[in-house]
């Protein structure tokens, strides 16, 4: 896994097939947990991280994290495999439970209906709230639930 710069946090698999945390660093974080990551990089960022950026600034935070639930990057969500990679489901928890987050975060919950694209993304999603449970995080939602009743992706939210 790399980090490229001394204020981007970049972890990716060295073959770059799986992206684990994108953003900057700083005092006031706000971390997102989308489904997947796409192709967005440090040096360039697609719509959804642009957003995220957006967001963060605009409401206080001087930096930001993208996470996600599965690590591997697919523009199309319906790349995802039917049957998940167990090493990259552990690969990408383990990246996760070692940030530095700090108690008392926000974190900005993002995952849209693609969540329940496979049976197998709830169980990630819920295996990492049980896992950053102890830092007593504040979960935040932007925007209106989903009809299905999920906090909606960045690029749904009425901006």
């Amino acid at each position: 896994m790399n980090d490229l710069f001394n204020n981007t946090i970049y972890l990716n698999s060295s073959d770059n097939k799986y992206r684990y945390a994108l953003g900057t660093r700083g005092k006031n974080t706000l971390y997102c947990f989308g489904v997947n990551p796409s192709t967005a990089t440090p040096e360039k960022y697609d719509p959804t991280i642009t957003r995220v950026q957006q967001v963060a600034l605009r409401k206080g935070f001087d930096s930001f994290v993208m996470l996600n639930l599965y690590p591997l990057r697919a523009t199309n969500p319906n790349e995802l495999p039917d049957i998940p990679d167990n090493n990259f489901i552990s690969n990408n928890q383990d990246v996760i439970f070692h940030l530095p987050i700090a108690r008392g975060s926000t974190v900005w919950a993002a995952w849209g209906n693609l969540v329940n694209s496979r049976d197998w993304l709830v169980s990630c999603r819920d295996s990492i709230i049980s896992g950053l449970k102890y830092l007593n995080l504040s979960w935040v939602k932007m925007g209106d639930l989903t009809k299905t009743g999920n906090p909606r992706h960045p690029l749904y939210l009425k901006y």
